[in-house]
């Protein structure tokens, strides 16, 4: 894949640039809204932070995907700094890991080259979507940090760097967060059975299974202790006002009747409302360049099983709205991921195109249209960084956007024009 302009970076630049782009773009609410924290979640993080406890009990060490608590708690220790300060560098460079990781997956896995990698890197970067997820969903950002610096390993278990590489990443991945886990697993088991069913189980898959083994054992012990949980009673000042309905389904914490759930994020009067809440959000996120992505997507094995997965976490609600995975919303704002490298692919292709002698008309219209989608993205995400100001100002952005604005976590626990 190649774009009709000249970076003249070298591999390593080019990953350094794609987290400083990641980490500045990320700073910009933290600043507008000093002191105070930005997101719902943030709060909670501190309060960890001045527990100082990891693992609560031995099974949590399969069960809390627990890595940023390892990272956060030490670090607080150590410093001994306002911890909401200490998580307004976390989540910026968090930021940054996940945008130099989509720039690592484009080179590695992808064979893409520098320009198009950093393309993929930038466009990702001022994403209405990929910001939410920064937002406040700390365990989240990480997860998808090191699943995309993992993912690419698996092209090369044959060598014993690449073999202990991907053991690490994907233990790493695992105890980072739930739904970075379960794209792990469906990834390379995908993958596996794919080969499998080709008749293509040579030494590299056989390796790939070996490599893979220590993650999926902890992933299967962590499934298996939340669905047969061990009691133990941990102190807490916490009150449940018992008004919140899960909506479980047989029992299984992963899977939700959105028609009988009741949450502050999740309730829906109807079918109807649930279609329109899909629908809109999806429309928010990606509508402004869904058509680089359709002119973009191409095959491959590992992209394919990714977003087969999200669209069935994003849209299953509304096929089998009784028993469908939970937090589809979460699902939806993680397809920023593939619709990135399908987006940029679009536009390369339609820049190819460009010099290939089509029409000055043509090329014009083309040009006209891209720069559009582009920078339609840009002030989406653009008037998302600007919520700590506008929440105190106008008091109007993404968080008045209706029936979506309770999915994404605009304020902090406390209004920011309460404080």
């Amino acid at each position: 894949m190649h774009l009709p302009f000249s970076v003249n970076l070298t591999n390593d630049k080019g990953l350094l640039m794609c987290f400083l782009v990641g980490l500045i773009i990320r700073l910009i609410p933290e600043l507008l809204a000093f002191p105070y924290p930005v997101g719902f979640d943030t709060i909670y993080y501190a309060a960890v932070m001045k527990g100082g406890v990891i693992w609560s009990h031995w099974s949590t060490f399969f069960t809390s995907t627990w890595l940023v608590y390892a990272v956060i708690v030490p670090l607080y220790s150590v410093l001994n700094v306002d911890p909401f300060l200490l998580l307004k560098v976390l989540a910026p460079v968090l930021y940054g890991l996940n945008v130099a990781g989509v720039y690592w997956f484009a080179r590695k896995m992808l064979g893409w080259d520098v320009r198009m990698s950093l393309l993929a890197g930038g466009f990702f970067a001022v994403q209405l979507a990929s910001l939410r997820i920064s937002w406040d969903l700390l365990r989240n950002t990480l997860g998808l940090g090191i699943l995309l610096f993992a993912l690419p390993f698996i092209k090369r278990v044959d060598s014993k760097r690449g073999f202990v590489c991907f053991v690490l990443l994907s233990l790493l991945t695992v105890f980072a967060h739930e739904y970075a886990a379960v794209t792990l697993v469906a990834v390379v088991l995908g993958l596996v059975f794919w080969r499998f069913v080709k008749k293509r189980m040579g030494i590299e898959n056989k390796r790939l299974v070996l490599a893979f083994s220590p993650a999926l054992a902890v992933f299967l012990i962590g499934i298996y202790l939340r669905i047969f949980p061990i009691r133990y009673t941990v102190e807490t000042n916490v009150i449940s006002a018992g008004d919140v309905v899960r909506a479980n389904v047989g029992g299984l914490f992963f899977l939700v009747n959105y028609l009988g759930v009741k949450t502050s994020v999740d309730y829906y009067g109807s079918y109807f409302n649930l279609v329109l809440n899909v629908l809109v959000l999806f429309g928010l996120l990606y509508l402004p360049y869904l058509f680089l992505v359709l002119k973009g997507f191409f095959k491959h094995s590992i992209l394919n099983v990714w977003t087969g997965l999200l669209l069935a976490g994003s849209f299953g609600c509304l096929v089998v709205p009784f028993c469908a995975l939970e937090y589809w919303h979460r699902w939806m704002f993680m397809l920023v991921f593939p619709f990135t490298f399908y987006a940029v692919n679009g536009l390369s292709e339609l820049l190819r195109k460009c010099n290939c002698g089509n029409s000055m008309l043509g090329m014009s219209f083309s040009d006209r249209k891209v720069k559009g989608m582009f920078l339609l993205t840009v002030m989406m995400g653009s008037v998302y960084l600007a919520t700590p100001v506008l929440m105190s100002t106008v008091n109007v952005g993404i968080f008045s956007v209706f029936p979506v604005c309770r999915y994404f976590s605009f304020a902090p626990t406390v209004p920011y024009e309460d404080v």
